[in-house]
């Protein structure tokens, strides 16, 4: 069993992922060098599932990954092809999803329309 999927077996220490992070996000924009395709999506799934969206040639290809949470810390890996990446992440001010690569930023808006606060109740955006 790959390491990632038998880390998240375990539950001691595991963190379930803020409210606020499930959904579908959009990037918005990042820094240069991040090499962000433009139309980005991340979908955050209960469970530790991620599906993050490309745009290839006009169609949406979609991979499938496993994410967990450490503190502020977002952990994925791909199970099909083993890469483990570990970015900082933050809920910022107007419902943006800011990924800190030690350095290089990107800044995701929720695609969904739904804004989920901290403590777990979604509203409608205006």
């Amino acid at each position: 069993m790959h390491a990632f999927l038998r880390d998240l077996a375990v539950t001691d220490g595991l963190e379930a992922p803020p409210v606020w992070l499930l959904g579908v996000w959009k990037l918005f924009r990042a820094d240069r060098q991040l090499d962000f395709a433009p139309g980005v999506r991340m979908e955050f799934r209960t469970g530790g599932h991620l599906r993050y969206h490309i745009d290839v040639a006009g169609q949406d290809r979609v991979i499938d990954l496993l994410y967990r949470v450490d503190g502020d810390v977002l952990l994925t890996d791909n199970p099909a092809n083993p890469h483990a990446t570990a970015v900082r992440f933050a809920h910022g001010e107007g419902d943006v999803l800011i990924l800190d690569f030690a350095g290089p930023r990107a800044w995701l808006i929720r695609e969904d329309g739904a804004h989920r606060s901290t403590d777990g109740e979604s509203a409608r955006r205006n």
